[in-house]
């Protein structure tokens, strides 16, 4: 449990998480002049920069096959904090006190967020869900690596084509902090996933260049929306990784076309557009439908414009951004290649019409955007959009998000491999930052129309409330389903790490899941990436394997998952994939202890609180 780690130890743990996610990304800040950005937007934008700038050596090193020691690695960071020291000398940080005082109150609100998040995830003693397998095993094979690896083997056959920006600095976060991957990225990932409210002000900053609405809109995220907070049940670190990236991208991308080019914007953008390809390819999609509006935003304004000197700034702002914005995709395009290429398949645009087969679409969609309290924060964020639709300079925004929600919704046009449900889990994001502007504005109104002190009252109350109402509702947001596995588990698998042989090969149940594919049930999941042996609940990524052994691996699964006694189905499983062990889960899967009470050459190896293991003597 992720709470677990005592007080001393969670303080260095956070002190590595800044080291790692800060401070490449505080020597860019530090090398160029403040452009009237406050203190949290640069931090939102170092961040994202960091991610970007460790993205883009992780495939450096990839293509040019070199890999990252352990003394090169304390070398750049002994660079790096040279450099820090370097520009504090030449008066390079204006830390006055204004914003002493900001970074002050920053990181109070940051503190409470991932403390928050962390007791959301209190109970977690693995990484919830499916995703959450294959991400702690593409960090371990990395850490084991020194860089990003061609494939995942012998853990997992198969070329590496994901995107990998969360996993190569959970891996690096693992290296300095001495937790294994698991617990890595168990414990980074909360922090992550709190992380996204500096984005969250970054983009509200840039779009309504005031305090207060960002204010507010990174505090809904952090404690009243019900997304980013529900990841957690998902292990979607990857994607909000993502987010802490597209966020300051889409800011800055705002700023070039609003506000006129300047060199650093421009190289800001090259470099969080290529962090952003390589971090995660959906986030990636947001973000250049965010562009996409911007255009047609701004190519309205520009016809609908009669003077000529207006026409030339607007053409050259946007198409200036755009040269940056796909600089950036260049930049990245090895690794997309390579990625995109094994989703080749899954490609497609197409419309689908409605009909009863969406149904269940859409209550699903209905589902990722509740509960009810939540039902109430984005009805008022959808008052909002409305009203800004009708407010200049912002409706690129506005475009965007109501492309948004027309893309989540389960009939219309689709994008493959990207499904309405990617889109509705992100309507988090246009929401907090509409809600808390369209609040911000009403209470304006009531001060200036009605009376300064109860607009005042009316702002705070309000406020308060939706954040106190969130912030209960959403203290139990994990869903008890995606639990897999246990403090019971989590000894097992101990056990096999210290008694049995790395050759040993484990029968575990498994069950059917999305698109046909094949999940565990169980810690047996967790076998492969814990503890290096093999399993049949293999993780999700199996599908990227060729066709002989990914046949062979789905036959074994499928088998797996209806077995349901010691007859010949069993013992015709344990031939074909040369079993030698079985892990069984009191309650889940179809086969249960029961079915091995008089099963012969069968011995009980491992009996603690529910987990059975079982040593295959012989095969019949």
């Amino acid at each position: 449990m992720i709470l677990s780690y005592p007080f001393t130890e969670q303080i260095l743990l956070a002190a590595v998480t800044a080291q790692v996610l800060f401070l490449p990304g505080l020597i860019w800040i530090m090398v160029f002049r403040n452009d009237q950005r406050d203190i949290v937007e640069r931090l939102a934008d170092l961040q994202g920069l960091s991610i970007s700038i460790m993205a883009v050596l992780g495939m450096l090193f990839f293509f040019l096959g070199w890999r990252f020691s352990g003394g090169l690695l304390v070398f750049l960071f002994f660079l790096l904090i040279l450099a820090v020291f370097y520009f504090v000398l030449k008066h390079r940080v204006n830390l006055n006190k204004t914003n002493a005082i900001w970074l002050i109150g920053t990181g109070l609100v940051l503190l409470a967020v991932v403390c928050f998040r962390f007791y959301q995830a209190k109970d977690l003693v693995f990484p919830a869900w499916v995703d959450s397998v294959q991400h702690v095993l593409i960090t371990q094979k990395i850490l084991e690596f020194g860089g990003l690896p061609q494939t995942l083997a012998p853990e997992l056959d198969i070329p590496l084509h994901y995107h990998y920006g969360f996993h190569l600095i959970a891996a690096l976060f693992s290296w300095i902090s001495r937790l294994e991957p698991l617990q890595a990225v168990l414990w980074f990932g909360q922090v992550i996933n709190a992380l996204v409210v500096l984005g969250i002000y970054r983009m509200s900053k840039a779009l309504w260049r005031k305090s207060i609405p960002a204010i507010l809109a990174a505090l809904l995220v952090g404690f009243a929306f019900q997304m980013p907070a529900y990841y957690v049940t998902w292990g979607r670190y990857t994607l909000l990784t993502g987010l802490l990236v597209m966020l300051p991208a889409m800011a800055v991308a705002y700023e070039l076309v609003m506000d006129g080019f300047t060199r650093e914007r421009a190289a800001r953008l090259i470099v969080l557009t290529t962090g952003l390809a390589l971090v995660h390819y959906l986030a990636l999609f947001y973000f250049g439908f965010f562009v996409l509006s911007l255009m047609v935003e701004r190519g309205i304004i520009w016809y609908r414009n009669k003077e000529s000197e207006h026409r030339k700034i607007i053409f050259t702002n946007l198409w200036r951004m755009l040269l940056a914005a796909g600089a950036g995709i260049l930049i990245a395009m090895p690794w997309l290649f390579r990625m995109l290429s094994a989703h080749s398949s899954q490609t497609m645009i197409q419309v689908v019409l409605p009909k009863a087969d969406n149904l269940d679409s859409y209550q699903y969609i209905l589902y990722l955007l509740g509960p009810t309290h939540n039902y109430f924060l984005m009805g008022g964020a959808l008052v909002g959009l409305v009203l800004i639709w009708w407010q200049r300079g912002v409706r690129a925004m506005a475009l965007w998000s109501s492309l948004i929600i027309l893309l989540a919704l389960p009939w219309g046009l689709r994008f493959g491999p990207f499904r309405p449900d990617h889109m509705a889990i992100i309507l988090f994001i246009p929401a907090a930052i509409v809600l808390s502007y369209a609040w911000v504005q009403a209470c304006e109104w009531l001060q200036i129309r009605v009376d300064k002190i109860a607009g005042l009252i009316v702002l705070v109350l309000g406020a308060l409330g939706m954040l106190g109402w969130g912030t209960w509702q959403t203290r139990t947001v994990i869903n008890a389903v995606t639990i897999l596995a246990d403090q019971a588990d989590w000894d097992a698998l101990e056990w096999i790490d210290e008694n049995l042989p790395l050759d040993a090969r484990f029968l575990t149940n498994t069950a059917i899941w999305q698109y046909q594919t094949y999940r565990g049930v169980d810690g047996g999941y967790w076998i492969i990436p814990k503890t290096g042996r093999f399993a049949l609940a293999l993780p999700g990524l199996y599908g990227y394997a060729e066709d002989q052994i990914r046949n062979e691996w789905v036959n074994w699964m499928e088998r797996a998952s209806v077995v349901h006694a010691c007859d010949d189905g069993f013992w015709s499983l344990v031939k074909d994939a040369q079993l030698t062990h079985v892990y069984l889960r009191d309650g889940k899967g179809s086969l249960q202890s029961k079915a091995m009470i008089d099963c012969p050459n069968i011995d009980v190896v491992y009996h603690q609180a529910g987990v059975w293991i079982y040593e295959i003597i012989a095969t019949e």
